[in-house]
């Protein structure tokens, strides 16, 4: 083969084949073309799409490359794939699956991509940078990558845990530690000592510790419940909603590194709010009034107080879904970009002699443009959104 026969042949190969014509070409590109750091920084342009579908069944040289961890943190700041929607089924026998988005809104076009988990591992408690944390009956709980399906156990809780399975989503999380790529478990509880109620903060180095270490503790209310889930900013704080502050954490030094306020009871109206991250920001989500309106508040940093951010509602359901909903109740599950996640809980019309059972559908409602929209991409029955992207992180 003279030189323009091998250029042809190499031009001529495309990361969905996996003949045997396509195996020598990717053996061409990888030796006498392209050296290895040539070759792996190329793979690193590929999106994650093509490279689990197709290009690690290509040749060894490839499959090797793709699964290596310093690949995936490559892989992860060039050419990492965007936010979408984990959607997570609650029902038995039918598969969770993956919603990615082509562009920054949900009216384009949408890519799914059905992933699912074994059932055994439980429910979905918490999502980060392409890694789950689910937790089961048995207060068993698992991290896992359901692009790549690897996954392994998370150590036993400690053993004076006053953990509750219905409320295990308040109390436990996972964060990807910026600056050593370490995904880490922190967990609190609140344990009475002396008559006095302390919460008491916990973190596991998921794959690497094999017991929960204590990290700090902060007095707390007596007869203390967690109403809310944790937040985390995607760096390196950790936020911890209390009913009297919010208390963070550094993910990275594990410390209490400050208090800030909540918002005023009087901006509440005695409601029970929602808190959110949005983008850079902590919001808050409360009720107006019993029209189903909302405002939303948003927390500035360097004055530590909350402000009126945004009011919504009441929405208009008929141009959204075309019909008229019997709403049992919101719930406001996340941010992506500018646009606010919610879930509908809708009474659904007898059949016969049949009650009705209710049902959920979730919506999309743009800040920008006032528009509210029913996510299609999304089936309607007993399921989850959560905050994802696919990624080819693996686990130690």
């Amino acid at each position: 083969m003279d030189r323009n026969e091998r250029v042809k042949s190499t031009k001529k190969f495309s990361c969905s084949d996996s003949d045997s014509n396509s195996t020598q070409s990717c053996k061409l590109i990888s030796k006498p073309f392209l050296p290895e750091d040539v070759m792996f920084n190329v793979l690193t342009l590929v999106s994650i799409n093509c490279l689990i579908n197709s290009g690690r069944y290509v040749c060894k040289t490839w499959a090797a490359t793709i699964r290596s961890f310093g690949f995936a943190e490559a892989h992860e700041r060039r050419a990492s794939s965007k936010h979408g929607l984990y959607v997570e089924s609650l029902a038995t026998g039918i598969s969770s699956y993956f919603l990615e988005f082509k562009n920054d809104d949900m009216n384009g076009e949408i890519q799914r991509f059905d992933l699912g988990t074994p059932q055994g591992m439980g429910d979905i408690i918490a999502s980060c940078d392409g890694i789950l944390l689910l937790s089961n009956i048995s207060r068993q709980v698992f991290a896992v990558n359901p692009i790549i399906k690897c996954w392994l156990r998370i150590p036993s809780f400690p053993s004076s845990l006053q953990l509750e399975q219905m409320n295990i989503r308040c109390q436990c999380t996972i964060a990807h530690v910026p600056l050593t790529s370490e995904f880490k478990a922190f967990l609190v509880d609140v344990l009475e000592i002396s008559g006095s109620a302390w919460f008491v903060f916990y973190v596991l180095r998921i794959g690497i510790d094999n017991s929960w270490k204590e990290i700090a503790r902060r007095e707390a209310p007596l007869n203390h419940y967690f109403f809310w889930e944790p937040i985390y900013s995607g760096a390196n704080d950790l936020y911890w909603i209390t009913i009297d502050e919010v208390i963070v954490i550094d993910v990275d030094k594990e410390i209490i590194v400050r208090g800030y306020p909540l918002p005023d009871e009087s901006m509440l109206d005695g409601s029970l709010p929602v808190y959110l991250w949005m983008e850079n920001r902590l919001s808050c989500i409360a009720y107006k009034d019993l029209s189903q309106s909302y405002k939303i508040f948003i927390f500035d940093f360097d004055s530590e107080k909350w402000c009126l951010y945004h009011e919504i509602g009441p929405f208009d359901y008929v141009a959204a879904c075309a019909q008229s909903l019997h709403v049992l109740f919101v719930t406001f599950r996340l941010w992506i970009n500018y646009q606010i996640i919610f879930q509908v809980a809708i009474n659904q019309s007898p059949i016969g002699n049949i009650p009705p059972s209710p049902k959920s559908m979730h919506l999309g409602y743009n800040i920008k443009t006032r528009q509210l929209m029913k996510i299609e991409g999304i089936d309607e029955g007993n399921v989850e959104v959560w905050l994802h992207r696919n990624s080819l992180v693996s686990l130690p």
